[in-house]
């Protein structure tokens, strides 16, 4: 081939590529700087009148809004943080504050100390931050070692909600006839199992109060028992104290007078939100829930009889003298490290926390809701006089809020200063899930006592905190290094497959032309495989072997990783075992798209349409396929038990039952049997119709042709099938990531959810790459198995 051809060529494709490549159709005018947030969804039309201010304020700037792609920007902050690895962070960025402190630690964001003491030297400043009157605990929470990490920009607090009509009706009244909602702990775990009711065959028609449902969980009730999860010094985790023991003790004894948490679990999953929530239509009497829910009331149910009130504290504090304490949650605005224009973030952080920015925010939500004839109900805000001014001009004013719903906003302004807050704390997230999953063991009765799984989740916070406060001390890994390595060991290798097929063609210039030829057709494949798969593989194997963080330099650790992952990863082995577990559904789902296939395997008139119908389930999307089958194991309201009812069979609670939430997602996989299908009619199509003609002339039954013909010739693709449904099964993520989250009790937590979680939730690189390895020899030991013993079985037609 002629060399000019093929460099006429390489140039053409890079011009094209170059048009191609994705630009801006408008770019900001000279003079004009682009400062970038990411803020969540719901806030963006609200926020435009503030950023449309800012931007009239400041000609030099124009504000570019957006938020990252992920379902839960803080638990799951990938793609935030890995802007930050890569050098383009947004300018400024809304974060809830709990988590602020975790990524602060890695160096995920400018601390603002320098920001506040340079304005504080420059009081004849248009706007500033008011640091006093901003609630403390808001403060508290975003600030890590002396540094101030971010300025609270909102706030949610939790009280008591009760229906009053309920308590009403059945006794729970004053001495005037009022609705007396309950103060201490005894007296609610009297009251939620005594307006908890039941049908007749025992399920729940009415929930009288559980004590997780709404937003409380057990930080709240160990808080309220005196708590701390965190010693002073931030270096202990203290979850396993004995107030928290007593908490979920009392959490768990509340679940087990209404009959375990599987019934109530399974109760709640009958739940909806907006105008279906359980406690608008009186189908829960009480729970306590954040400031956000009175919206909810206003819009859906304004009229409702109800009362707001502190959630109660155990009966001896507050005879003690303790008084009624809530939790504090909240977002914050940030600068990331490496944001390229941090005075213009800090300029538009003094403008939208200033008091005249939040009365244009609040005043876009009013008019945005009588725009659609809707009662306007004000969130909390984090400062004090801003607060006291949306009671006054949007709350105590307003002749569309009953007097129930200003009340209860009234009593949320005045317990923010009483409040509670998430450690502050770089394994912040960590113990957040380990906290949930010590309830989840406790309530299920995984362990004999409460202090037992408060003592697991412990030591795994304890571990990993120990990890950041003695981080490991190997060498820098210098990515010139991997990448020139890697770069002369595909330069050897090509080099070394010129040579050879130089020698092996000799003069042979036609076919060594052509073989030149062949490989530069085959080069953009050659070249995406180095790049975008041999690189990472590379990569991951080093990984392996480092502690790595992507926000920090990666050090070389040797084996810790693996020794980690293999001896003191609690839930490496539990994840292990419910894949393990899958593989159950392998042959099951053989059986049934083998059946399938047989069936469609006739010359019926329309089977062209039957083999359509019973395809069209497998190429539904997972996240539909995923909802709908929710709905479908719903243990109150599902298809399954609705049939399993009718026929007097009380069904099980699947996906909210840890010994049914596999199976049920075995049973969920059998609806997607028709993928496997197509195969099967591939194969069935290729047995020669004479073997079955010889068979039935000596007097072959139908069970013997299947048997000793259709097996037998179908065997390659039951190896086949046999070899991707293993590799398929143990790669299972989808169904746990949208149904379940790993729950409950971690029963659905696959090998691939924990990778993610420890990839992606908490950025363990190391430990991630570490667990994908182990994956990798796993199956390929049972692949090459497999291959051993097809030589047995397995038939080809050449044989």
């Amino acid at each position: 081939m002629n060399i000019w051809k093929v460099i006429a060529v390489a140039i053409a494709c890079a011009i094209l590529l170059y048009w191609l490549y994705p630009s801006r159709s408008i770019k900001p005018p000279p003079g004009v700087t682009e400062l970038v947030m990411w803020a969540p969804g719901n806030t963006f039309l609200d926020m435009e009148p503030m950023l449309k201010r800012f931007e009239r304020e400041n000609p030099g700037y124009r504000v570019i809004i957006g938020q990252a792609a992920a379902r839960d920007m803080v638990a799951d902050p990938q793609r935030f943080l890995c802007s930050v690895a890569g050098g383009m962070p947004p300018d400024l960025i809304m974060f809830d504050r709990y988590a602020i402190s975790e990524w602060a630690a890695r160096n995920a964001f400018e601390s603002l100390n320098k920001y506040l003491d340079e304005d504080a030297a420059h009081p004849d400043l248009p706007y500033r931050v008011n640091t006093n009157t901003i609630i403390r605990p808001a403060m508290e929470e975003v600030t890590y070692e002396g540094n101030v990490y971010g300025i609270p920009c909102g706030a949610d607090d939790r009280i008591l909600y009760y229906n009053k009509d309920i308590l009403i009706r059945e006794g729970f009244v004053d001495g005037q006839g009022n609705a007396r909602p309950p103060r201490t702990w005894e007296e609610l775990e009297d009251y939620a199992v005594k307006l908890t009711t039941r049908d007749k065959n025992g399920n729940i028609v009415r929930l009288g109060f559980a004590p997780n449902y709404g937003n409380s969980w057990l930080y709240l009730y160990a808080w309220q028992n005196g708590a701390s999860f965190m010693s002073p010094d931030g270096r202990t985790c203290t979850l396993n104290c004995a107030e928290a023991v007593t908490a979920l003790d009392y959490m768990v004894r509340i679940y087990d007078k209404l009959g375990g948490a599987q019934q109530v679990y399974a109760f709640q999953s009958t739940f909806q939100g907006n105008e279906l929530d359980p406690f608008l239509l009186g189908r829960l009497a009480m729970k306590i829930d954040g400031d956000w829910f009175l919206p909810t009331i206003a819009t859906f149910k304004p009229d409702l009889n109800f009362g707001g009130s502190p959630a109660p504290i155990p009966a001896a504090r507050l005879a003690a003298g303790d008084t009624p304490i809530t939790w504090l949650g909240g977002w914050c605005y940030s600068i990331p490290t490496g944001a390229k224009n941090k005075e213009g973030a800090w300029k538009m952080i003094r403008w939208l926390t200033s008091f005249e920015a939040n009365k244009l925010f609040y005043a876009e939500q009013a008019e945005n809701n009588a725009s659609q004839a809707r009662v306007y109900m004000p969130r909390l805000g984090c400062d004090t006089v801003l607060n006291e001014y949306v009671y006054d001009m949007y709350v105590a004013s307003s002749g569309n809020l009953s007097t129930a719903l200003k009340r209860a906003f009234r009593l949320a302004i005045d317990m923010l200063p009483e409040s509670k807050y998430r450690p502050v704390t770089p394994v912040g997230q960590l113990l957040w899930n380990q906290h949930v999953s010590a309830f989840e063991d406790a309530v299920y009765h995984k362990y004999p006592t409460a202090k037992e799984a408060l003592d697991v989740a412990t030591r795994t916070v304890q571990k990993e905190l120990d990890r950041y406060y003695t981080p490991p001390t190997g060498p820098v890994v210098r990515w010139w290094m991997l990448i020139a390595a890697y770069a002369a060991l595909i330069a050897i290798a090509l080099g070394g497959i010129v040579v050879w097929q130089g020698r092996a063609m000799g003069d042979r210039g036609y076919f060594r032309r052509q073989w030149f030829a062949g490989l530069l057709c085959a080069s953009p494949w050659l070249i995406g495989f180095i790049v975008f798969t041999g690189g990472p593989i590379l990569f991951s194997v080093l990984m392996s072997f480092c502690h790595y963080d992507v926000l920090n330099p990666a050090r070389l650790t040797g084996t810790a990783n693996y020794r980690w992952v293999l001896t003191q990863d609690p839930l490496f082995w539990k994840s292990l075992w419910n894949t393990l577990y899958m593989v159950i559904g392998l042959p099951i789902g053989l059986i049934a798209s083998l059946s399938l296939a047989l069936l469609l395997n006739q010359n019926v008139k329309g089977m062209a349409f039957y083999r359509t119908l019973f395809y069209l389930p497998a190429i539904v999307p997972a996240v539909a396929a995923s909802i709908l089958w929710i709905w479908i194991f719903n243990p109150t309201h599902g298809l399954l038990n609705t049939v399993f009812s009718a026929l007097g069979v009380h069904g099980p609670a699947w996906l909210q039952d840890e010994f049914w939430s596999k199976p049920s997602l075995i049973i969920m996989g059998l609806w997607g049997a028709g993928s496997g299908m197509i195969i099967w009619l591939a194969g069935l199509k290729g047995i020669p119709a004479h073997l079955y003609e010889a068979a039935r002339v000596d007097g072959a039954s139908n069970w013997q042709q299947f048997v000793y013909i259709t097996l037998p010739m179908l065997s390659p693709y039951i190896f086949f099938n046999l070899v991707m449904g293993l590799i398929g099964t143990f790669q299972i993520f989808s169904q746990a990531y949208i149904m379940t989250q790993g729950g409950p009790v971690n029963s659905t937590l696959f090998y691939a959810y924990h990778l993610f979680n420890n990839a992606f939730r908490y950025l363990q690189m190391g430990q991630a790459s570490a667990m994908a390895w182990v994956l990798f020899a796993i199956v390929f030991v049972l692949t090459v198995i497999q291959l051993g013993l097809s030589r047995k079985w397995v038939h080809y037609e050449s044989e």
